[in-house]
C-alpha cells in the first residue's frame, strides 16, 4: 500500500448479479468502481454490440426467442472475466438495453454516442393523436385539447339540421381530432397496434347521423381532407371554429429515431434522423416460408419488416428500418443480410482524446475494418515545459544507435519506477489529467531521494 492509502498491484474484484431485472457486472477497486448493466427486457438480439474488441459479448437464443419457444433468456450473453468495461457497448445500442457507469458517473455523459435526433416543430405540432398511437416503442406523449362541439354550436331556438356527411377513410389517418372534437356522432373503432404497411391505428370510423348536425366543424379540423360535409338546411346558429391545444413530449431514454411518427405526421411537424443508414438484403428469398416462420415479424423493435401475402412473400419498409440486424440473426435459414452503410454520433461538447479510439469502434458497427489489436491509440496533449531552459551546447548526447536505444531504455525505466511508486499515475492518464501527469514527474524530479 503506497502513501495515498492505494493497495500497489491490486487486483480488482469481479462480479456478476441481477438487480432489478438487469444483470450488472461489477468491476471494483479500492480507488476505482465500473459497472455494467444488462436490461433483458430492452434487448433484442441485434448485432449492434458484437464488434467488442474484448469479444466479451457473443449472441444468446435469439432464434429460438423470436420463435417463442423461449421467452426471458438474455439474447446477448457478456462474459465478465473478457470486458474491460470500456462502455463501448452502452455507446453503440440504440434500444438502451447496456448501462455503463463510472464511480456513478453514467458513460453517455462522457462518452460520445451512436444516436439519432428527433426534433418537434411545436408551430406546426396541433398535436393530434396519431404519431403516439403508431410509435412503436411508446416514445411519445400527447395531451390533447379540442372545444367540443355542443360549446361551439349554438342554436337560437330549435336544432334541426339536414345534410350530408362523408368520410374517405383511405385519405383519413386516424389522428382522432373529429372524435375529440364530436364524440357523440363520431367513433372510431382503434385497434390494438398500428401495423405495417399504412401503419393505421385504427380499423374504422363511423358517424352515427342522429347526432350530426352537419356544422362543418370537423372537416375544418380534418388534417386529411378526408371529411366532406354539406349542410343542406339548419334553424338559426352561431358556428364558432374550434381551438386545438395540448402538449407532445418526447421521452429520448425509449426512443430509437425509427422515423415513424415523422412519416405518418399529417401536419410535418416532426423531423427525425436515423442513427444508421444502409440496407436488408433478401438474399435466399426462395427459403423464406412467412407461413410457417414469423421470426423476423416477432424480433423487429419498429415493425420495418412484414409478410406481403404475394410471391414476394416480405418486404422491408426502410422509410424506418434503421438497420439494426435483429432480422438477421433471427433468421433460421440466413434469408435476410443487413449492410450498415453509415452513423450518426451524439457529439459531445468537449470531445475527449480517446474519442478517435471509439470511432475506430463505430466503423467496426458498420462492417469496417475493426482495430488491430486491443489497444486504442490515444493522444494526450501535453503542457509546454515553461522553466528556463540552459542554452544547447550542440553537442548530440546520443550519437549512435545504441547510445539512443540505452537513452530511451533509461527514460523508460524510470517511467515505469514512477508507476510502481505511486499507482494513482494510472487513474490520472485513464482520465485524462495530464496536468496532475506532469505535476508528478516534475516533484519526482525534484525529488532528491528518486533521483
Amino acid at each position: 500500500m503506497d502513501k495515498s492509502g492505494v493497495t500497489i498491484g491490486e487486483k480488482p474484484v469481479v462480479s456478476m448479479d441481477v438487480v432489478d431485472g438487469k444483470i450488472r457486472l461489477v468491476w471494483k477497486t479500492s480507488h476505482l468502481t465500473r459497472t455494467l448493466d444488462h436490461s433483458i427486457d430492452k434487448c433484442v438480439g441485434c448485432s449492434l454490440c458484437l464488434p467488442c474488441p474484448w469479444e466479451a459479448i457473443s449472441l444468446g437464443p435469439v432464434q429460438e426467442t423470436a420463435s417463442g419457444k423461449i421467452e426471458g433468456a438474455p439474447l446477448v450473453n457478456v462474459d465478465p472475466d473478457l470486458c474491460t468495461y470500456c462502455g463501448l457497448c452502452d455507446s453503440s445500442c440504440v434500444f438502451g438495453a447496456f448501462d455503463a457507469t463510472y464511480e456513478g458517473e453514467n458513460a453517455v455523459n462522457t462518452y460520445n454516442r451512436i444516436e439519432g435526433t428527433h426534433e418537434i416543430d411545436e408551430e406546426k405540432c396541433a398535436p393530434c393523436l396519431l404519431c403516439a398511437k403508431v410509435c412503436p416503442t411508446g416514445s411519445l406523449d400527447v395531451e390533447v385539447k379540442v372545444g367540443h362541439k355542443k360549446d361551439l354550436v349554438k342554436y337560437t331556438g330549435e336544432e334541426v339540421a339536414k345534410g350530408t356527411i362523408k368520410i374517405d377513410e383511405d385519405k383519413c389517418s386516424y389522428c382522432g381530432l373529429c372524435e375529440l372534437l364530436c364524440p357523440e356522432a363520431i367513433k372510431i373503432f382503434w385497434s390494438d397496434s398500428a401495423e405495417p404497411p399504412d401503419f393505421k391505428p385504427a380499423i374504422s370510423i363511423r358517424v352515427d347521423e342522429d347526432h350530426c348536425d352537419y356544422c362543418g366543424l370537423c372537416e375544418n379540423i380534418c388534417p386529411d381532407d378526408a371529411i366532406k360535409v354539406e349542410c343542406k338546411k339548419s334553424s338559426p346558429r352561431t358556428i364558432e371554429q374550434p381551438k386545438i391545444s395540448g402538449q407532445l413530449t418526447h421521452i429520448n431514454e425509449t426512443c430509437v429515431k425509427c422515423g415513424l411518427c415523422a412519416e405518418v405526421c399529417p401536419y410535418d411537424a416532426l423531423k427525425v434522423t436515423k442513427p444508421f443508414s444502409g440496407e436488408v438484403r433478401i438474399k435466399k428469398l426462395e427459403k423464406c416460408d412467412p407461413t410457417g416462420c414469423n421470426n423476423c415479424f416477432n424480433i423487429c423493435p419498429v415493425k420495418a419488416i412484414y409478410p406481403t401475402g404475394t410471391a414476394e412473400k416480405i418486404a422491408i419498409l426502410d422509410e424506418h428500418c434503421f438497420y439494426c440486424g435483429a432480422c438477421e440473426h433471427s433468421c433460421p435459414y440466413d434469408v435476410l443480410e443487413v449492410h450498415r452503410e453509415g452513423y450518426h454520433v451524439d457529439e459531445l461538447e468537449q470531445a475527449r482524446d480517446w474519442e478517435k479510439a471509439r470511432r475506430q469502434f463505430f466503423e467496426a458497427v458498420i462492417g469496417n475494418d475493426p482495430p488491430s489489436s486491443g489497444l486504442f491509440e490515444r493522444d494526450i496533449s501535453v503542457a509546454p515545459d515553461r522553466r528556463a531552459r540552459v542554452p544547447s551546447s550542440g553537442k548530440k548526447e546520443w550519437d549512435s544507435i545504441d547510445g539512443e536505444r540505452k537513452g530511451a531504455m533509461k527514460v523508460a525505466q524510470r517511467l515505469k519506477d514512477l508507476l510502481k511508486k505511486d499507482s494513482r499515475l494510472h487513474l490520472h492518464f485513464e482520465r485524462n489529467r495530464t496536468d496532475k501527469v506532469i505535476e508528478r514527474i516534475r516533484d519526482s524530479q525534484e525529488d532528491p531521494q528518486e533521483k
